[in-house]
């Protein structure tokens, strides 16, 4: 699947969410006061396919790796 994704850290729930770039979890982020985590772009720019967002996701070492069950079908 190509397009721009990103995905959001959370800490406590030890997981990585991937999202579409036009998400509104991540289009609204800013409105979000969610500090548990951090975005993908702090470190990286948005990626380019779904599988280089997974396997990135995956070095944050976090136990579950999931997708937006509302932009990613």
């Amino acid at each position: 699947m190509d397009g721009a994704f990103v995905f959001y850290v959370n800490h406590p729930n030890n997981k990585a969410t991937i999202h579409a770039a036009i998400c509104g979890k991540f289009t609204n982020r800013r409105r979000d006061k969610t500090l548990n985590g951090y975005w993908s772009t702090v470190e990286h720019e948005p990626f380019k396919t779904l599988k280089a967002a997974e396997e990135y996701a995956k070095k944050t070492g976090k136990q579950n790796i999931n997708r937006c069950a509302f932009c990613i079908k």
